[in-house]
């Protein structure tokens, strides 16, 4: 007599939210391990070590202050050119780093997923940690930059806020924003390897639909809120706020859109790379 054989199909009996956060905890070593060895590679075998972050910053800054300050004559709504450029680029690279962290936040751990389990979202939070000693050397420079500023022009009324302590608040939304909009992107280019592309196309069209390089009041009056869906305008517009005195956007009406958004992304990119990164290896 032949038997009839069964075909047995084992899944895991697991939920979309259920994010590994107690596991999460338990493998706290190593999150510190992986943030450490950043720390130690990005400036390893390096000349200039962290001078190329001061560098990057000073350039990029004093560029946009020759193009679009003194050759098209944008406005910087009321503050010295250069540090309204640098103070924009400090609170825009923080995010691009992150997004770029999250953008590829399954392909560049593939060795470590394939061969021992742990969290799968330790190696990106951990770098978009590690990304955050780049952030302060930034901000260094910006507040030395405003020191010199300010001894050439001693009646100057430009400066940080009060409020400036609220400013680790816009970075824990800048990192909530770019790893879900990483998440995202690296989810969908798991099956689809082109859509990867689509990170690199979507942060320079992100970049210039940000006030990063232009103000709020050089907008017309009809299409500003239309940059209210766009969560960064709050965050960079109030990087502006806190460490220069004053801008146009970082006001509630800005606001509340902007944290609404950022925290619906997250979580749509966070669920996405946590479906994602359990058959991740399947497709590869």
């Amino acid at each position: 007599m032949s038997q009839k054989t069964q075909k047995v199909i084992i899944k895991a009996n697991r939920s979309l939210w259920d994010l590994e956060l107690k596991d999460f905890f338990k493998y706290k070593d190593l999150l510190y391990l992986l943030v450490r060895r950043d720390f130690v590679t990005s400036y390893k075998q390096t000349i200039l070590g962290p001078i190329w972050v001061i560098l990057q910053a000073l350039m990029g800054s004093a560029v946009f202050t020759v193009v679009f300050g003194n050759i098209a004559g944008l406005s910087t709504d009321g503050h010295p050119a250069f540090l309204f450029y640098l103070c924009g680029t400090l609170a825009w690279q923080y995010f691009g780093s992150v997004f770029g962290v999250g953008s590829n936040a399954l392909q560049s751990n593939l060795n470590l997923f394939a061969k021992v389990y742990f969290p799968r979202l330790i190696p990106p939070i951990g770098q978009a940690i590690s990304s955050l000693l780049n952030f302060l050397i930034q901000l260094i420079v910006l507040f030395i930059a405003l020191g010199i500023y300010h001894s050439t022009n001693p009646d100057a009324v430009v400066g940080p806020r009060g409020e400036v302590l609220l400013l680790p608040l816009l970075v824990f939304q800048s990192a909530l924003l770019g790893l879900g909009m990483g998440f995202i992107i690296s989810a969908a280019s798991v099956k689809y390897r082109d859509l990867g592309r689509l990170a690199g196309m979507f942060t320079q069209f992100l970049m210039y639909a940000t006030p990063v390089i232009y103000p709020i009041s050089e907008i017309p009056e009809r299409y500003r809120p239309l940059l209210a869906w766009n969560p960064l305008t709050f965050i960079v517009e109030s990087y502006r706020h806190l460490l220069l005195g004053h801008s146009t956007a970082s006001t509630l009406e800005y606001g509340i859109p902007s944290v609404i958004i950022t925290f619906i992304i997250f979580l749509f990119g966070l669920v996405l790379y946590n479906k994602t990164q359990r058959s991740y290896v399947d497709y590869v």
